[in-house]
């Protein structure tokens, strides 16, 4: 056994030295094959350190080493970029082949090298190295590669013309390599860190910082000059990913494709992509890994990115974004900057389809069966929205302290499109319906509950069209339909200009009860929330700034206790004020009555001018409805006879809609026909004092008419002339609705006129009124706010006419 070692060694020892002495007698023969094989496929100059051989180390193959090697193209003085600096090369030679004028390289491994291929702007390239000398080689000299190994070797491919930068700092990379089928083919196993790989370097790197390691099976076809690569189980960072990809060598033809698929979590999958597009995926968010591919295609000596096409399948998941949550996620998604064929691969032309999405936002259900967000220079998003859910859902996105739904359903089909600017949506336009179904809305800004609402909203091109929109408000019930011409560009730009075209048809209708809801905003009312939507205070914006025109006709009206029939009336409201024209109504008992007037919001309050001009309403009734004004010292029903008036006057009605009584101005010209003063304390007083033998508890009148000044709760009275068949009296001052500040002078003829109206002609009976004896009185209020009576004249004699 020793002897057979001992023999074994020797045989080594003899190989070795007879190895040093072939190579020492042999040294320049051989480096001049090396160099002559080097310099039959260069274009270039390649710099050798120093050369020396190992033999123990790939026995029984000749291992080369070279040190400090450098290869340069033709151009290099001008560019300064070596295709290649290595501090140590090893190359094992096959002796046997080499002696048969065959330099096969067993192995070849570089250490600490950089490899750099280079592209100037001009398309010039330090690769063109590689290209054959047109002098046709005479060498008979083959060369192969059976294995390779780098360590510790940096790899960057830049192409300035196209704006590539790729980088690679491999650790390691090795492999065998398989020359039986004419081509060459390999698996490498590979520990890589991608420094940069960017196809368009103003978009940022794909795989940036990654480490990539596996194995790629890798085959290089000689006649397409294609090399093929493959890798199963590649991993990137901490996930795996399978890749197929192929690369066209010739300097014309440099098309390659790459194709990636993986299962990958969402912030995973947009840390591996270019900054261009991770910048906006990271604004979004996925919990669990989605299956995702991504496809790269395009030219490596072309300006500007390839083509890329990802796609994507999330299932039930939850997506985040910055308009909150939405839970139940589901879709197809799919980006490409292919978007239309035949455009160049950029931002313009690059977008975002998502198909079959569903999911739950804030607790409503919304089914989204296509949308495209396309031109990421100004992105548009267009799809089709559906949606059907409880409408109290709707507290998670409206401000409560605005609008408040405590029942009812609503039913969602619109088409969209909307701009995206900074990922967030921009004036969004809609076509479609919106319907809402029996549904309780609290206006809290107006202090107003609709019941049992209906409301159908078609959006179209040209308008914004209220098909229906029906409520009730305890007494009142309501039918409305309206329409909003130029609604989308008007909404967002110009609310101010925005008209709402209102047909409004009531059975009945509470004025009180209507009015805060059609003109009354509550500045009080607390400041637009911060967390709710943007476009929901938009829509509180709209409300307050539109204008609104209604064509109102209602049957039965009431506003306190007074009632009107057959209402009709052109309504506009602009800037919370409520403008009234062309209203006609009939009262009660027939009477007509027609007004305009305005009321315009001020704090809590409603100031108001109106005219009015009635004509034979039951003045009882009509002092009723009014609470009499506030007069205490007679009832309503105390006053009998047909009213005719005219009235300009302005106020305000706090803030339960009341009238405030000091507010009041104007004029008042009133006439009474067929009348009568039933119990009329005022009257009765004076009848007590002047006439205790007449019957004055039941007066009547054919004519009472007068002319008035209100100013606040004092009534000036111009001219007031009472004939009757018990007194006739003229009247002139003062009349004080508080019982403070009366100042009426009275002039009451003493004759008994019972027997005037047997006087046919008016200018006989009109001189009859003033004849015999005439008592002057005043009435005043005293301190203690009543009513008295005395004789007296004001300082004004009063008219005769």
């Amino acid at each position: 056994m020793a002897f057979g070692f001992l023999g074994l060694f020797a045989l080594v020892l003899v190989s070795a030295i007879g190895l040093h002495i072939y190579f020492e007698s042999n040294k320049t023969k051989i480096i001049a094959k090396i160099n002559n094989q080097i310099n039959e496929n260069i274009q270039g100059e390649v710099k050798i350190s120093d050369i020396s051989y190992q033999f123990l180390r790939s026995f029984p193959n000749f291992t080369l080493v070279v040190n400090q090697v450098e290869i340069r193209d033709n151009s290099w003085q001008f560019h300064k970029r070596s295709l290649l600096k290595a501090k140590e090369i090893e190359l094992r030679l096959n002796l046997l082949m080499l002696l048969q004028n065959e330099v096969r390289f067993h192995k070849m491994v570089i250490h600490d090298a950089t490899i750099d291929m280079f592209r100037d702007k001009n398309g010039n390239s330090n690769s063109d190295i590689f290209k054959p000398k047109k002098i046709k080689s005479t060498s008979t000299t083959t060369t192969s590669i059976g294995e390779i190994d780098f360590q510790n070797v940096i790899f960057i491919s830049e192409n300035q013309k196209g704006k590539k930068l790729f980088r690679f700092e491999m650790e390691s990379l090795k492999g065998k390599i398989d020359h039986s089928t004419g081509d060459w083919k390999t698996n490498m196993q590979l520990r890589v860190r991608a420094k940069s790989m960017a196809f368009n370097q103003e978009r940022g790197s794909f795989i940036k910082d990654q480490l990539v390691q596996g194995n790629l099976a890798i085959d290089f076809s000689e006649a397409g000059n294609k090399i093929s690569v493959l890798a199963e189980n590649l991993n990137i960072g901490n996930d795996l990913f399978r890749i197929k990809a192929h690369f066209n060598l010739d300097s014309t033809n440099a098309l390659f494709d790459i194709d990636i698929r993986t299962k990958i979590l969402w912030k995973n999958a947009s840390n591996l992509l270019a900054n261009n597009i991770s910048s906006k995926l990271n604004r979004f968010d996925l919990q669990m890994p989605l299956q995702a591919s991504c496809t790269i295609k395009g030219d490596m000596n072309a300006a500007g990115d390839p083509e890329i096409v990802v796609n994507a399948v999330v299932q039930n998941d939850e997506l985040t974004t910055s308009y909150g949550l939405v839970k139940k996620c589901s879709f197809k998604g799919k980006y490409t900057n292919n978007f239309k064929t035949g455009q160049p691969f950029t931002d313009a032309n690059s977008a975002v389809i998502i198909e079959h999405f569903k999911g739950k936002w804030n607790e409503i259900p919304m089914a989204v069966p296509l949308m495209i967000i396309s031109n990421f220079d100004q992105p548009i998003a267009r799809g089709k929205l559906n949606s059907k859910f409880d409408v109290v859902k709707l507290k998670n996105l409206i401000d409560e302290d605005f609008i408040q739904f405590s029942a009812g359903t609503a039913k969602v089909n619109l088409n969209f499109e909307v701009a995206i600017v900074d990922l967030k949506l921009n004036k969004p336009r809609f076509t479609g319906a919106i319907n809402i179904q029996k549904a309780n809305v609290y206006f809290h800004s107006k202090n107003a509950l609709l019941e049992q609402t209906d409301i159908d909203l078609y959006f179209i091109e040209q308008a914004l069209w209220i098909k229906k929109i029906k409520f009730k408000n305890q007494k009142s019930s309501v039918s409305m339909e309206g329409r909003v011409d130029n609604f989308l560009n008007l909404y967002y730009d110009a609310p101010e200009k925005m008209v709402v075209n209102w047909k409004v048809r009531s059975p009945y209708l509470d004025v009180k009860q209507i009015i805060g809801i059609l003109s009354h905003h509550d500045t009080s009312a607390p400041n637009k929330s911060e967390t709710k939507s943007q476009s929901i205070n938009q829509l509180q914006e709209v409300f307050d700034k539109s204008r609104v025109a209604i064509d109102l006709q209602v049957d039965k009206m009431a506003f306190n206790k007074m009632i009107a029939n057959q209402l009709k009336v052109e309504v506009s409201l602009i800037n919370g004020g409520l403008y009234v024209k062309k209203g006609t109504m009939q009262g009660d008992t027939g009477s007509s009555i027609t007004f305009d007037a305005q009321l315009v919001p001020k704090n809590d309050r409603m100031l108001f001018r109106s005219n009015v001009n009635v004509k034979e309403t039951l003045i009882s009734n009509f002092l009723a409805s009014f609470d009499n004004f506030g007069v205490q010292s007679f009832k309503p029903k105390d006053i009998k006879g047909r009213l005719s008036f005219r009235a300009k006057l302005s106020g305000a009605l706090d803030s339960k809609k009341d009238l405030d009584q000091k507010s009041l101005a104007g004029n008042f010209n009133f006439q009474i026909k067929k009348g009568a003063l039933v119990n009329f304390e005022p009257i009765q007083k004076i009848g007590k004092f002047a006439f205790p033998n007449r019957n004055v508890s039941h007066i009547r009148f054919s004519v009472l008419e007068g002319f008035t000044a209100i100013k606040g709760d004092k009534i000036e009275v111009k001219d007031f002339k009472v004939t009757s068949n018990v007194l006739n009296m003229d009247v002139k001052g003062v009349y004080s609705l508080s019982n403070q500040g009366t100042n009426l002078g009275l002039r009451i003829p003493l004759r008994n006129p019972k027997d005037d109206y047997k006087v046919v002609n008016k200018r006989e009976r009109d001189s009859l009124r003033y004849r015999g004896i005439i008592l002057s009185l005043l009435v005043v209020d005293d301190e203690d706010g009543k009513t008295k009576i005395k004789l007296g004249k004001l300082d004004e004699e009063l008219d005769t006419q």
